[in-house]
């Protein structure tokens, strides 16, 4: 007689239902819905459990699952904002002494949830991030450059023009003017 049929596997291992849960998972939302099959299908039929805690439940966990996401996001915000700043990050090397590296964050990579950036063309976790140290802006910005060599054009385009048109006279307002 077999006493827990629903998480039931063969030793043999030719049927495993049963999901082992890796380091960095987390729950989701299907694992919190076999809990409560689990209890339903198990639940004493003399004594049986009020509906209003499940609903408290899948409510509890449902705002936990909005809070873990919006935290994601922020985290991958504050992530693709550090694109073009200074910053230390820090790793283990092959002997288990820390290593720090300063560089400009070159880009941001969010995959599977996992968020990494590019420092000094490598691939560090955003929780490796150490010191945030600003941008760094340089003195010959080829945007700022271009932008100084046309309005230096403009002026020398105003200044040709405005030797070869003759002064343009005033003309009196109408209190000065006679009739």
């Amino acid at each position: 007689m077999e006493i827990n049929a629903y998480a039931s596997n063969k030793v043999n291992g030719t049927n495993n239902n049963l999901n082992v849960q890796k380091n960095n998972e987390t729950l989701k939302m299907q694992d919190f819905l076999n809990l409560l099959v689990a209890q339903i299908s198990n639940q004493d039929v003399m004594n049986p459990m009020d509906n209003t805690e499940f609903i408290a439940q899948m409510a509890q966990f449902s705002s936990l699952q909005a809070m873990t996401d919006l935290s994601e996001l922020a985290m991958q915000g504050q992530a693709t904002s550090l694109i073009g700043k200074t910053v230390v990050v820090a790793d283990y090397d092959d002997y288990g002494k820390i290593e720090t590296q300063e560089g400009i964050v070159q880009k941001v990579t969010i995959h599977s949830g996992a968020t990494s950036l590019y420092v000094n063309d490598t691939e560090y976790d955003y929780s490796n991030v150490m010191e945030i140290k600003g941008a760094e802006k340089s003195e010959e910005d080829p945007t700022t450059l271009m932008l100084g060599n046309i309005l230096e054009g403009i002026n020398k385009l105003n200044a040709s023009m405005n030797s070869n048109i003759p002064p343009i006279e005033e003309i009196p307002s109408a209190d000065e003017a006679q009739p």
